[in-house]
């Protein structure tokens, strides 16, 4: 693998403390390397394997203009805001349905070569959870920087589109997205990925969410195209008093894939909802590592994770609660349930409670099954075929997690791509 550093260096030097902080971070990274299952949290995936196996020419995108996209990418027939990335690079932003002068939004190339805004954002690039997270903060090159001022509600849901070209084949794209949202404000955000033509490439990103006291923000990702792309996710999210951050994740694209969240609940009565459907085939590999840190008294917090692997996929979900000792009245949930339709599917499941509060409400559980072949048999003595009662029941056990989206024209969209991806996979079950 080439990740030309010095070159990618002084094409975008600011002359100031980023150039440092790239430094030392690119330090970090060559130290400690691509993750590997020697580290805990990487136990069920070996990412520097996998990389070296399918992207042995990964190189630094060089970050020319490659702002071509397919216009039949764009969703139709729901109204909504934009902001189009096309190979992490920030391209345009349309708010046609907002009040413009509430809202505040840079491309994050633009904040890094301003003092003034990069004094805002300085502090997260301390961060160093791990290899990918240092790789991202030395080679990140643009993203999304929006703010939202108090008081301010989203009359329609913001769509970030996130494109892949030719341009991005073989090459690493790290970038970056900050979202802060004021006091009383709301906000809903759609994140869909898209690639071209099958290409290979590895995406790191990082996303950051401030949600300050009596805010809501509703995320909802999309990753369902199938391709040969490669990515890690990581969010970091800071959710104040009285606040809501509810995360959706359709998860059915990529061939590896691996989404990471760290939610601290920073005030009282802060809530966090992670709630999703993985569903696989191929020989596609999704991960799910989700961190709730309960901090202060009377948080709430629930996830439910609903799989289906099939072929020779294979998923894995981790979900922590952790609830500190002043963090009394703390409702905590978690559960996982997977659909395991292949001899040559797995499905790993961790979840966990570490609680130091007297006075908690917290639960977690996972199971993992096949299908109920007296269902199949039933529904077929009723006139359908093998595959229709197959996909019947796979449509019934995910539309648990659909429910729990609280958007009503979001949940009807997800609701018809899940359709149609279950119509376009070929179920190989295990069928005796």
């Amino acid at each position: 693998m080439i990740l030309n550093f010095d070159e990618f260096q002084r094409a975008n030097q600011t002359g100031g403390e980023l150039d440092d902080i790239r430094i030392k971070n690119f330090n970090i990274f060559q130290k400690k390397g691509f993750p590997s299952k020697k580290e805990e949290s990487w136990k069920y995936a070996d990412l520097k394997t996998i990389l070296y196996n399918n992207l042995n020419k990964l190189e630094v995108l060089n970050n020319k203009k490659t702002s071509q996209y397919h216009g039949e990418w764009l969703l139709k027939n729901f109204q909504h805001n934009q902001i189009i990335l096309v190979n992490g690079e920030f391209i345009s932003s349309t708010f046609s349905f907002e009040a413009k002068d509430r809202i505040k939004i840079k491309p994050l190339r633009v904040v890094l070569k301003d003092k003034k805004n990069f004094e805002k954002i300085k502090e997260f690039f301390d961060d160093q959870k791990n290899s990918l997270a240092s790789l991202n903060h030395a080679l990140v090159y643009d993203g999304i920087f929006l703010e939202i001022e108090d008081n301010y509600s989203f009359n329609k849901p913001l769509v970030i589109y996130n494109f892949f070209n030719k341009s991005s084949e073989n090459k690493i794209i790290n970038n970056k997205c900050f979202i802060s949202l004021g006091k009383n404000s709301k906000l809903d955000v759609l994140e869909c990925y898209k690639a071209e033509n099958s290409i290979k490439y590895f995406n790191n990103t990082i996303h950051h969410y401030s949600i300050q006291e009596n805010a809501i923000l509703k995320k909802f990702s999309i990753n369902k195209n199938l391709d040969n792309s490669y990515n890690y996710h990581l969010t970091n999210v800071k959710s104040y008093s009285n606040s809501i951050f509810e995360n959706f994740l359709f998860s059915s694209g990529s061939s590896f894939l691996k989404n990471e969240i760290h939610c601290n609940l920073l005030g009282s009565y802060a809530s966090c909802f992670v709630n999703g459907l993985i569903l696989l085939s191929n020989e596609q590999h999704h991960e799910l590592k989700i961190n709730v840190n309960h901090r202060y008294e009377h948080c709430k917090s629930s996830q439910l994770i609903k799989s289906v692997l099939l072929d020779k996929s294979s998923g894995t979900y981790q979900g922590k609660i952790y609830v500190e000792k002043d963090a009394q009245k703390t409702d905590g949930y978690q559960l996982s349930k997977a659909l395991v339709l292949s001899e040559n599917s797995a499905f790993n499941s961790k979840p966990e409670l570490e609680i130091y509060a007297d006075e908690v409400k917290c639960s977690h559980g996972s199971t993992t099954t096949n299908i109920d072949q007296n269902s199949i048999f039933y529904l077929m003595s009723r006139g359908l075929s093998k595959k229709q009662a197959n996909k019947m029941l796979i449509e019934g056990f995910l539309s648990e997690a659909v429910e729990t989206i609280t958007d009503l024209n979001i949940k009807s969209l997800i609701s018809k791509l899940l359709i149609k991806k279950i119509n376009e996979i070929k179920f190989e079950t295990n069928e005796h």
